[in-house]
């Protein structure tokens, strides 16, 4: 069990040290990051209270593709992403300012971050405690409609770019890259955890 709940802790924190990581590269956020980027600024709100309120929604959104219950018990995951998101943001990385750098120093940055994004997401899945219910969303998707891992998040952060451009969220080419690549990648990372811890 403590095995577990260090998966699930550090997994996070990476994931989300990653993200922070990729939105100050200014290279462009990943597609729902820029959404909440952008909604945030417009509600008042920090960025993880707004991907509180995002993550709940998509709670409910996997109650209706899935036809059960709201999976309540992520309220402890939806709750800890935020506050870790935030301290990450306000706390860890407040003074970290990578815009005057060269833009190749940017691009291995995010890059940097994508990489962490997909290894904590991978490695707090195997928890198999609750997941984020975006992550659900993605897995629920897989099973209705019968995809893989990596089809299934790239329909989601396609989704997420269409809306963060329709309300002026922080878009960019690296944006695109997260569309792209990183429903694949998180799927490599979480077969690879997988295959790594089974061998622990």
């Amino acid at each position: 069990m403590l095995q577990k709940v260090i998966y699930y802790a550090l997994g996070m924190f990476i994931a989300c040290t990653g993200v922070s990581i990729v939105i100050r590269s200014n290279i462009g956020a990943g597609p729902w990051d820029a959404f909440y980027i952008e909604a945030a600024e417009k509600a008042g709100l920090s960025l993880g209270t707004c991907v509180i309120v995002g993550q709940i929604l998509f709670m409910l959104l996997n109650s209706a593709l899935l036809k059960k219950r709201p999976v309540f018990e992520s309220a402890i995951t939806i709750l800890l992403w935020g506050f870790i998101l935030d301290l990450c943001n306000k706390g860890l990385l407040k003074h970290a300012v990578f815009a005057g750098l060269p833009l190749m120093s940017r691009w291995l940055l995010f890059l940097l971050g994508v990489v962490l994004i997909g290894i904590g997401v991978g490695l707090y899945l195997q928890s198999k405690f609750p997941a984020m219910p975006y992550d659900g969303t993605m897995l629920a998707i897989g099973q209705c409609f019968g995809l893989k891992l990596g089809v299934s998040r790239t329909i989601l952060e396609g989704t997420g770019l269409l809306l963060a451009s329709m309300i002026g969220g922080p878009v960019g080419f690296g944006s695109l890259v997260f569309v792209c690549f990183l429903g694949t990648f998180i799927g490599m990372c979480s077969r690879g955890m997988e295959r790594l811890l089974v061998r622990a």
